[in-house]
């Protein structure tokens, strides 16, 4: 199966539900707007791509104060199933269907996978709270919504850990949180308030299993130019690791930031897709 036969599925589930219905309830669901769709695929689909996803030695592992976890853009023959899922989020036409249901008309994809690919996560796997990069890997456009699109198995809420939380109002107030269901596809906001994160995996013999994609547009969320690299947090009683990290992320958005205003050149530190 190919991403033009697995994009024509999606396309099939999300008019199963209804594009007005779907649109409703992005709109209504607060100022980090999200949506949630389940069964995404055929369940004999979602399977394979769960037992066909790369093991966490074939990945990157990024671990440090702000997150613990493994990524990747590169698969063996093994993995075509994965693959030409995560493509297929980057096909024209979800692009285009995406777009009218978030109502955002000037959505572009990423086929470099700029800081997306897929993330598998495992016991003590955490992501601190932050706000995403604000901007493609060259800093021409905004990043506009974060496609997560989960085939981890059998996984029990709670007992498993792995919840995403976004924070509507800061760390500080009201959470809400949203399971990593199996065949869940996550579709949400993102821009300089959109602060989220993934508590720690607790599970000793599962994976979080995650095919991530990010579009982008010229336009600015907020209609205001703005630049920031990925901010993190962090969680409610990491009062010194919060401190640390929040003044990193200064320090961070700094330097890239006069590095591009003096060179016209882009510091890159999330993983992409490079072409051949």
């Amino acid at each position: 199966m190919d991403r033009q036969e697995i994009s024509e599925l999606i396309k099939k589930r999300i008019n199963e539900i209804g594009i007005n219905f779907l649109t409703k309830k992005y709109e209504q669901s607060g100022s980090i707007n999200h949506l949630i769709i389940d069964n995404l695929l055929p369940n004999e689909i979602a399977s394979k791509l769960h037992f066909d996803f790369p093991e966490e030695k074939e990945l990157n592992h990024l671990n440090g104060p702000s997150e613990n976890k493994y990524v990747g853009v590169n698969f063996s023959d093994r993995q075509k199933l994965v693959q030409e899922c995560l493509y297929s989020f980057q096909e024209e036409s979800i692009i285009k269907i995406i777009g009218q249901i978030t109502n955002i008309k000037d959505l572009i994809g990423d086929p470099e996978l700029y800081a997306g690919g897929i993330s598998s996560m495992s016991k003590g796997c955490y992501l601190n709270p932050h706000i995403d990069n604000s901007h493609d890997r060259n800093l021409k456009n905004f990043r506009r919504l974060n496609l997560l699109y989960y085939v981890n198995q059998d996984w029990i809420p709670k007992k498993d850990g792995g919840e995403l939380v976004l924070y509507p109002n800061g760390i500080k107030n009201k959470e809400e949180i949203i399971k990593c269901k199996f065949n869940r596809l996550l579709i949400m906001r993102t821009d300089n308030k959109s602060i989220h994160g993934v508590k720690k995996i607790l599970s000793k013999t599962k994976r979080r299993k995650c095919i991530s994609n990010y579009y982008f547009s010229i336009n600015s969320p907020s209609g205001k130019n703005y630049y920031h690299s990925t901010s993190f947090r962090g969680f409610k009683k990491e009062i010194l690791k919060g401190t640390y990290l929040q003044l990193n992320s200064v320090i961070r958005t700094s330097v890239k930031k006069f590095i591009f205003t003096i060179s016209g050149k882009s510091i890159s530190t999330n993983y992409h897709k490079k072409s051949d």
